[in-house]
């Protein structure tokens, strides 16, 4: 990210934000509510090689342009897999369950399928349930069973344990502490932070977002 800015209308909400990103980092935004992670998180995945256009104007609900000014340049392998907050929007209506993660590929077995639903703690019957039919945290992880199919290098997850148990949020913080790839990483849970987060950045409300590189704990001790 070069200069990056965003504004809607005549209200800026990123403020020229450069920052070099490198493969592995697992970094955490921060920051309050409307503070502008979610509007950084799509001014990315605006010029992603695998996100499209369409998945974002769907979850976002914005049909103006996510970029005002700058840049975003993604490394030539870089194969993004994203988690909206708005999740819900991504997944179509009116299927099966096997059938909707079977479309992301097409490659795998039923059996395959059903072990990743077994995986994310859906009953071996919820293969056939309907998507429409889905709760929160159903929906919620029917989307990191998605996620798992596709194999990206590059997490991009806003807000990922809002419907999810207490169970599930331990297992995905096991989950992204393994995980070789990158991250970005919007969430309000400050133990997924300290235990994932390999870098910070905190958006402070005045369109500044501050970079640290460096855990949590360091952080919080450097605001001392």
């Amino acid at each position: 990210m070069e200069g990056l800015k965003k504004s809607y209308d005549q209200t800026e909400v990123i403020r020229s934000f450069t920052a070099s990103v490198s493969r592995g980092e697992k970094i955490a935004l921060m920051g309050r509510n409307g503070a502008g992670k979610t509007t950084l998180l799509n001014a990315l995945l605006a010029n992603s090689p695998t996100v499209s256009d369409a998945e974002l104007r769907k979850t976002s609900g914005y049909d103006g342009p996510f970029v005002s000014g700058g840049k975003v340049v993604w490394g030539h392998e870089a194969a993004v897999g994203y988690f909206a907050q708005d999740h819900r929007a991504l997944i179509q209506p009116g299927m099966k369950v096997l059938e909707w993660l079977h479309q992301w590929d097409p490659s795998a077995s039923t059996e395959e399928i059903r072990g990743l639903l077994g995986q994310m703690l859906f009953p071996r019957d919820d293969a056939d349930k309907r998507t429409d039919v889905l709760s929160g945290g159903e929906a919620a992880r029917l989307l990191f069973c998605k996620l798992m199919l596709q194999k990206p290098n590059v997490l991009v997850l806003d807000e990922p344990t809002n419907h999810l148990d207490l169970e599930s949020i331990n297992a995905l913080n096991i989950a992204l502490q393994r995980y070789q790839g990158t991250v970005l990483l919007v969430t309000h849970d400050e133990d997924l932070i300290d235990e994932v987060a390999s870098r910070i950045w905190h958006f402070e409300g005045n369109h500044v977002i501050t970079d640290f590189k460096g855990v949590y704990e360091e952080y919080n001790a450097a605001l001392v």
